[in-house]
């Protein structure tokens, strides 16, 4: 996990939970707008597809969660010369093999069409403030 160096993420209990859960937590360089900027673009587009929706249960936002990240990383981005982040990381992978890490799991293939049907069952969706 990429973040900012914001309090929030600096205290014990926020890096306890990470080594708990076996996520390796990387923080950005002070005074490097281009890397936060990225962390930033990715919140919010998090912000104004995912968390604007009412949902039932916290199982909903995860399942929600994990197909918003499943459908993030097959778009194109501009900022990636128009490829999209899994087609980076799969080219990557090709020519440096050592980078993977083996007990990484691959991404689940089901995870937008559940996520899809969260989203339909939800009630009601709230607008952004503008």
């Amino acid at each position: 996990m990429l973040t900012d160096r914001g309090s929030c993420f600096t205290a014990d209990a926020f890096e306890h939970a990470c080594k708990r859960h076996g996520v390796q937590h990387r923080k950005t360089c002070p005074y490097t707008p281009k890397t936060n900027g990225m962390v930033e673009r990715f919140n919010g587009r998090v912000q104004r597809e995912v968390l604007g929706i009412t949902l039932w249960s916290h199982q909903d936002l995860e399942t929600l969660l994990s197909g918003f990240k499943v459908a993030y990383n097959r778009r194109c981005q501009r900022v990636l010369k128009g490829r999209s982040p899994d087609r980076v990381l799969r080219d990557r992978l090709k020519a440096k093999l050592e980078l993977a890490k083996p007990v990484t799991k691959p991404p689940d293939p089901n995870a937008l069409p559940k996520a899809l049907k969260v989203a339909a069952r939800a009630k009601k969706v709230s607008h952004p403030d503008r």
